[in-house]
């Protein structure tokens, strides 16, 4: 049996980087086509959208995919069904919160306003994309399904916004294409499942004690991500349009460049996890090799930005986004300072469990950069909600850094004759 585990392993994690190959493309096929097509103002529209999509989604997801994961991975198959239930409920409950709140956020946003319909279909999309069902496949050791769904979304998303989406106006059309194709893989996802689920077991109060009990992770996981995915709707309330396109359209092209961190984090953080617990040793010289990789990775991001970012914006969003050039060169601090803090907090303090400590840090910095993003935004526009972002991004690195060094962290990463053999 452990013959073929291997070999099995090895296949899923190609699977796994194939959907992040097919997800870059994805990207690259219809970000210059939203620019070209829908033009700053209507690229505006789709990007404050998806914002508010992404803070509905964090909100119904609730740090649930953490916790299902872990409950998941350690059940018997017979199990999966009161999970699964359990999960339904409690996302149920916050879904109702995330209508309501969503329709006053559309409402809000003048940009969003303007076009109801917009906003709608991006918080009927994020409160879908919550009921996703990644967490149970990848915890059941079954990750080549969460692939296969994702292409299937690709698939039924992309050549209907490329067939239909033909104006500025057009911006509706988009949303609306990748709210079916949503619903489309949910529906397949359930089907897939629908044995080890049922009967159905609906229950709220299940449903209340999990979000009870899922508050920290969510707290935790989402401080940080729900300011970085807010950033965009948050302009949308306090600026123009052309201003929300511009950091819009920079933003995008930086979360796809930090992105490239995620797949060494699958393939590092549970060895890192896993040697903590037997010999620290050899878990710091894993993760001064992390830290090799993702510095690495930083700097090549803030390096591209600066000399290449000018060329970058022109290629895939054409004429109308020059604005975005500054922005970009400014977001492009956060490449070195995302390494820093995913280094300190992913593969050291959470191996270690002290999330908690990471998440008064995190906390702290996004309140900080939302106390700074609403002025900034006022006055300077897009730079101003960068200059926000990079601030919060840089109080993190700095009480990380200083908090690992008082605690010794630091000395022994930066210090490899320490962890020496003897």
């Amino acid at each position: 049996m452990n013959t073929r585990a291997l070999p099995s392993q090895h296949t899923d994690l190609l699977f796994v980087y194939l959907a992040y190959a097919l997800r870059y493309l994805y990207l690259l096929i219809l970000t210059p086509f939203y620019g070209r097509v829908l033009g700053v103002e209507g690229y505006a529209q789709v990007l404050a959208a998806m914002s508010l999509m992404n803070m509905v989604w964090l909100f119904v997801s609730w740090g649930f995919v953490a916790a299902g994961g872990r409950e998941i991975a350690t059940a018997p198959r017979s199990g999966y069904g009161g999970i699964f239930w359990q999960h339904v409920s409690a996302r149920a409950l916050l879904s109702t919160l995330a209508l309501g709140g969503g329709i006053v956020a559309t409402l809000a946003s003048p940009i969003l306003a303007s076009h109801p319909v917009i906003g709608v279909c991006a918080v009927l999309l994020g409160i879908v994309s919550a009921y996703n069902l990644g967490w149970y496949f990848t915890a059941s050791e079954r990750p080549r399904h969460t692939v296969k769904l994702e292409v299937l979304g690709f698939v039924l998303s992309l050549i209907p916004i490329l067939s239909l989406v033909r104006a500025p106006g057009d911006a509706w059309v988009v949303l609306a294409c990748l709210l079916v194709s949503g619903v489309l893989a949910l529906a397949l996802a359930h089907w897939w499942v629908r044995h080890e689920i049922s009967p159905a077991r609906f229950s709220p109060a299940a449903g209340l004690a999990l979000v009870r009990s899922s508050s920290t992770l969510f707290v935790y996981t989402c401080s940080s991500t729900l300011l970085v995915a807010s950033s965009t709707y948050l302009l949308s309330l306090l600026s123009s349009g052309s201003e929300v396109g511009s950091f819009g359209a920079a933003e995008r092209l930086v979360s796809v460049g930090l992105s490239v961190m995620g797949p060494a984090s699958q393939i590092f953080v549970p060895r890192i996890t896993a040697l903590f617990l037997h010999d620290e040793g050899a878990a710091f010289r894993m993760v001064r090799k992390a830290a090799l990789l993702l510095g690495g990775i930083g700097l090549a991001g803030l390096v591209a930005s600066l000399l290449l970012g000018h060329w970058v914006v022109r290629l895939i969003f054409g004429a109308g986004f020059e604005a975005s050039v500054p922005v970009l060169h400014l977001l492009a601090i956060v490449f070195p300072l995302a390494a820093i803090n995913q280094i300190i907090g992913a593969y050291v303090l959470v191996p270690q469990h002290r999330e908690g400590l990471l998440t008064r840090v995190t906390l702290i910095g996004a309140g900080l950069s939302l106390l700074c993003a609403i002025p900034a935004g006022l006055a300077w526009g897009a730079l101003g909600m960068a200059a926000a972002r990079v601030g919060g991004e840089l109080a993190v690195a700095a009480m990380l850094l200083l908090t690992s060094w008082r605690m010794g962290i630091l000395q022994r990463l930066l210090d490899p004759e320490s962890e020496k053999t003897p």
